[in-house]
């Protein structure tokens, strides 16, 4: 489905800096960074319709870069997570108001991937709502609405990025409509050992190649710290080394299969 290039995913933000704040990098920030990129990447991700993604994709566009984007939406939380480890209840009406958010960035997408036709060449409708440890919870049902709203405006590829194993049981609606199915693999939070970690990423990818064969399949995030709170990764896994080995071989396994891989993280924000 896609040519194979080596991909990362990138937000620039620097100290002080934060969307919550609606603090933004530069413009000159953006470019400083692209241009690093674009030595070695031919495919970035975003995370959102921020201004912050608007400057990218006008940077990427005023100065011809070679970089073509997977933009994502940002997802606000849309039912409680009951399943949550520090689950607080919210609202139904701050629930029913977060639909109508999402519904509006869905259209901002919109009118982002239309304007920038040539640059976004494809397009997720969020990120790890399913997962156990997000207190952004959407339905199943709802994620696939919204790329089933996404598919009638755009003619990019739309997907929904999420860990692999929720792929095989909590997706049954999204993965029938998204166009790609695109997957996180983390091996170090299963305190896999750095000479194991490529062997569980590709189990990760060929247990969902199995469930789906029929579908096309990336990776979304995957990825080795450099530094652990020592709260679920172990001192010793967490190094400079270990990360060098995981990214030298995730991007062999990347180039071997001809399948995108984004790296996670272009800068440490």
């Amino acid at each position: 489905m896609f040519k194979y290039g080596k991909a990362v995913c990138y937000q620039g933000y620097r100290n002080g800096q934060s969307p919550i704040l609606g603090i933004y990098p530069t413009k000159d920030q953006v470019l400083e960074d692209l241009l690093i990129l674009n030595k070695t990447f031919k495919y970035i991700r975003l995370y959102d319709t921020s201004q912050h993604t608007i400057d990218i994709l006008e940077t990427i566009d005023n100065h011809n870069l070679d970089i073509k984007v997977m933009l994502s939406m940002y997802l606000f939380v849309e039912e409680n997570h009951y399943q949550h480890p520090i689950f607080s209840d919210i609202d139904t009406n701050i629930l029913k108001a977060n639909i109508n958010k999402n519904n509006e960035l869905c259209k901002d997408t919109i009118r982002l991937v239309q304007k920038f036709s040539d640059i976004i060449f494809s397009i997720s409708v969020g990120n790890e709502a399913r997962s156990t440890w997000n207190v952004n919870r959407v339905s199943d049902k709802r994620i696939s609405e919204l790329v089933q709203k996404l598919q009638k405006e755009v003619s990019q590829p739309v997907t929904f990025c999420e860990e692999w194993k929720y792929w095989l049981s909590d997706l049954p609606l999204t993965s029938k409509v998204v166009d790609f199915i695109s997957i996180h693999s983390y091996p170090v939070w299963n305190d896999v050992n750095i000479d194991d970690a490529i062997i569980e990423t590709n189990e990760h990818y060929s247990l969902v190649k199995n469930k789906y064969p029929d579908k096309h399949i990336i990776i979304t995030e995957a990825g080795w710290p450099t530094k652990t709170d020592e709260k679920k990764i172990p001192k010793q896994l967490a190094s400079i080394t270990n990360q060098n080995k995981y990214y030298s071989e995730i991007n062999q396994w990347a180039s071997q299969n001809k399948t995108l891989v984004f790296i996670f993280e272009a800068f440490d924000e």
